[in-house]
């Protein structure tokens, strides 16, 4: 199993919830895993947000760091990422959903770079064939 995990499964496993130890079980048991680099900001921003110390935070991002590969945004994952995300804005206005960010389309390029599943429980990526669903 492939897995790239997004910022949703990040915060879950590091808040310790039921969906984020059922996450760190597929993590540990996945072939490989990968995690974008927006992905580190993205779970920074929420941490420190939720107020966290930024010496734990920094913790956790070394942690996701060692844990999977961190995939840079280069100039085709750059243009996969701008298609992506304009088809799931697409299916997040005919769901009448909030409309995603350009993150969830740098993760959803990712996946479909690597040849994985997207870890997720977000909203915004539910019923995609890339999706690997919490619940």
């Amino acid at each position: 199993m492939r897995l790239t995990i997004d910022s949703y499964a990040w915060i879950e496993m590091i808040r310790g919830t039921r969906l984020g130890i059922a996450a760190g079980r597929l993590v540990n048991l996945a072939d490989q895993c990968s995690t974008p680099s927006i992905v580190l900001a993205e779970v920074a921003h929420r941490c420190l947000r939720d107020g966290f110390p930024a010496d734990r935070v920094r913790l956790e991002l070394a942690s996701i760091s060692e844990a999977t590969e961190v995939v840079a945004i280069d100039p085709s994952l750059a243009v996969a990422a701008a298609a992506a995300t304009q088809q799931l804005r697409q299916l997040a206005k005919a769901r009448r959903m909030e409309v995603p960010g350009l993150g969830d389309g740098v993760v959803l390029a990712t996946a479909r770079s690597t040849g994985s599943q997207v870890l997720t429980g977000d909203p915004h990526f539910q019923g995609l064939p890339e999706t690997f669903w919490l619940a």
